[in-house]
């Protein structure tokens, strides 16, 4: 039987013991899942335990050792176990039925409240940097543009972006609870040169040819039309203007894996799981965990259809971005079969031209 083989074996196995837990240990299945999750990326940039060196071997000794803790789990008393004491306790984290739209803003918008200013700013500017000057490119393309942040969410990069140069940039979001963190920071920074709209990115309130410069990270693939988003980009893009797109890749475990763990913790209140992850210390930068847990639409995307689509589109460049830090997953990604096994089309980032 191959490694991938097993471990997709031992992956059933996980989220079916999950499953049976979730409503009797649900605070064992979260800590489960995080480490399940943590040691399904390349690097782990906070905690530096492994159990093996080899990444194909580690993401099967860490499911057993899951299973191992969820198998012996089952032997353990717990309050939710009292009949309807689970039910009452979780209607303190529940939150009436929206739409799922609306849900995908509460989600990113309850994980930028976890986010100091700090991170929100200067660790944003640092991901800018990366971006450009590691593929050959300047932050002074910037300079004096007029900037779309697509999917602003809290505004982080909207807020880095007017502070790196650009004449004047629009935040888009649908979330008013991020909306309204960034509106707030920006007054405090006294950055004039900004602006946010509440408005879907699906059906942008400006004009065609627009903008000099489109920023499009990790949006549209939460939409549930990406091909309307991508459209939409390409419209309010000036001729000759710039854009940044960053999309979930396919394939793999890994992108297996993220579906797969949304079954399990959709039984889980997001409010819950965030009190937990606080309580086992978790970093505000890992709660974006969560966004794979609780976001409703979710769209994975092959590199080739994504690419065929784009030229189709008539960009007149559309150049990958294969470089930008040395946690994600494109640094890992496309070099070895054994990557790709791992981490399918990993992350799907480009620079494009219109």
């Amino acid at each position: 039987m191959s490694m991938v083989t097993q471990i997709s074996d031992l992956l059933d196995r996980f989220i079916d013991l999950s499953k049976k837990s979730v409503k009797s240990h649900p605070f064992i299945v979260v800590f489960l899942m995080h480490e399940y999750f943590r040691n399904i990326w390349p690097n782990d940039p906070f905690i530096e335990k492994k159990y093996s060196v080899n990444k194909m071997e580690n993401t099967r000794k860490c499911l057993e050792t899951c299973i191992t803790i969820l198998e012996q789990t089952q032997k353990i008393g717990s309050y939710f176990d009292i009949p309807n004491n689970s039910v009452i306790f979780f209607e303190k984290y529940q939150k009436n039925t929206i739409s799922e739209d609306e849900e995908t803003q509460n989600v990113y918008g309850s994980l930028w409240k976890e986010l100091d200013e700090k991170y929100l700013i200067d660790e944003t500017k640092n991901e800018l940097s990366n971006i450009f000057e590691k593929n050959g490119r300047t932050l002074n393309e910037l300079k004096g543009k007029t900037v779309l942040d697509m999917g602003c969410g809290s505004g982080r990069f909207t807020l880095a972006l007017a502070s790196l140069g650009a004449s004047h940039v629009t935040g888009v979001d649908l979330g008013k609870t991020g909306l309204d963190l960034g509106t707030r920071i920006a007054s405090e920074l006294h950055l004039e040169n900004i602006k946010f709209v509440r408005n879907s990115v699906l059906t942008l309130p400006f004009d065609d040819d627009y903008f000099d410069f489109v920023f499009c990270k990790g949006v549209l693939h939460h939409t549930g039309n990406l091909e309307k988003g991508l459209t939409e980009l390409h419209r309010v893009l000036k001729t000759g203007g710039t854009s940044f797109l960053y999309l979930y890749g396919s394939g793999g475990i890994f992108w297996n894996s993220r579906k797969k763990m949304r079954e399990v913790m959709k039984e889980i209140p997001l409010n819950y799981t965030m009190k937990i992850l606080e309580m086992i210390g978790t970093p505000g930068e890992r709660y974006i965990f969560s966004d794979s847990w609780y976001v409703p639409i979710e769209e994975h995307v092959k590199r080739d259809f994504l690419e065929n689509f784009l030229h189709s589109l008539h960009f007149s460049k559309v150049n990958r971005v294969d470089v930008t830090n040395t946690t994600g997953l494109n640094a890992m990604s496309d070099k070895t079969k054994l990557d790709r096994e791992i981490w399918g089309d990993g992350e799907l980032r480009y620079f494009l031209t219109k």
